[in-house]
């Protein structure tokens, strides 16, 4: 059986050369991207600012509107990269592991961030699968049910937590701390927002990346 990660990396080998004999200089980046199924392009970015967009046959896309599906969908999976960090769903795992410790009697609280602490392995897992160094829109909707899992799960133990944190003032400080550390912890890692949500948001930034793109292609574009 073919491995997934293997194939990737030897299509990237092979845009990389494309895009170098094209251009007469070697790129800076290639990124892979799919933006439906059995449908991949190629981001090539130069050091000079310039891009080519490669299409599914490694010939640079011919119309702006394919260099600009290419260019918005690497841009827009670069901010789920930022969005879903891996060391900052590491940093709730740690978090959560404290409270845990600091916090055994306080069982309906600790069942609940077991499940939260369960919904970041699952995202965490998919996170860094070799294969998502592909920007796929096909595999969007799965890291986002994930993480709507993972919304869902914090938001329970905030309210399971809710009587803890209101008479904060009589609990022991390292309990406190530890309630403090997974607040901020879920902050930094964005589980206050549903990763749909801020995906949404993205798209503006990424259509305005995208003309950029074309404004700064390498080789002629029809409209």
């Amino acid at each position: 059986m073919s491995d997934p990660a293997e194939e990737l990396l030897a299509d990237l080998q092979r845009a990389y050369h494309a895009a170098a004999a094209r251009a007469d200089r070697e790129p800076v980046g290639v990124r892979a991207v799919e933006w439906a199924p059995s449908e991949r392009g190629y981001l090539c970015a130069f050091e000079d600012g310039r891009f080519l967009c490669l299409d599914t046959d490694l010939a640079p896309a011919a119309s702006a509107a394919r260099a600009r599906e290419i260019a918005g969908t690497g841009l827009l999976w670069e901010h789920l990269e930022e969005r879903v960090d891996p060391e900052r769903l590491e940093g709730v795992a740690t978090a959560i592991a404290r409270l845990l410790a600091s916090a055994p009697e306080h069982r309906e609280v600790a069942a609940g961030l077991e499940r939260v602490a369960a919904r970041v392995i699952e995202l965490l897992e998919w996170r860094v699968r070799p294969e998502r160094a592909l920007a796929s829109l096909v595999d969007l909707d799965e890291g986002t049910a994930l993480h709507d899992r993972l919304h869902a799960a914090y938001g329970n133990y905030l309210r399971l937590s809710e009587p803890l944190v209101e008479r904060q003032d009589e609990l022991p400080g390292d309990l406190v701390a530890a309630l403090r550390d997974v607040e901020q912890a879920a902050g930094w890692a964005g589980l206050l927002e549903r990763l749909a949500d801020a995906m949404a948001r993205a798209m503006t930034p990424a259509a305005e990346g995208a003309d950029q793109v074309v404004d700064a292609h390498l080789t002629p574009l029809a409209p």
